[in-house]
Parts: structure tokens; C-alpha cells; sequence
């Protein structure tokens, strides 16, 4: 009776799982470098004509609210006191 017992070969492991990297990286690689398809013409949006305000009439923009002030809002501690 033998006691042949097969051994791992790490070697050949490494250097097939690195052989089927290197392939999938070659072939991306040639995947990518292809000629690109010419990108797809941008649709032009114009936005729509304002009709100017009568001459008479020239609104002014209101200005901001306040902000209001809030019951819990945190002190301010200033420095020194």
C-alpha cells in the first residue's frame, strides 16, 4: 500500500488565479478602448418669453421676514465671564 498523499501546489494556484486576473483585465481593456458612440444631441430648452410689466406698474420685490426668535433657543456665553 502507498501513502502517496498529493500535496497543494500554492504555486500553480497563484499563478493561475493571477494568469485569469491578468486575461479579465486584457480583455476589459480591449472592451474599453473601442471607439465611443457619439454622445446624443442635448435638447435645447428655451424658457418662455415674460411679457414686460406695464410701465405704470413696477413691482418691487418684498423683503425677507425676520427670522423669528425661538423660546429654547441655546444662550450665547461669551469669553472672560
Amino acid at each position: 500500500m502507498s501513502k502517496y498523499r498529493p500535496r497543494p501546489r500554492i504555486l500553480g494556484v497563484v499563478a493561475g488565479a493571477a494568469l485569469l486576473l491578468g486575461g479579465a483585465f486584457a480583455a476589459q481593456a480591449v472592451a474599453d478602448s473601442s471607439p465611443k458612440p457619439a454622445p446624443a444631441a442635448p435638447k435645447v430648452v428655451t424658457a418662455p418669453k415674460q411679457t414686460p410689466a406695464p410701465a405704470g406698474k413696477q413691482s418691487t420685490p418684498k423683503p425677507a421676514p425676520a427670522p423669528a426668535q425661538a423660546e429654547n433657543a441655546p444662550r450665547v456665553i461669551s469669553p472672560g465671564k
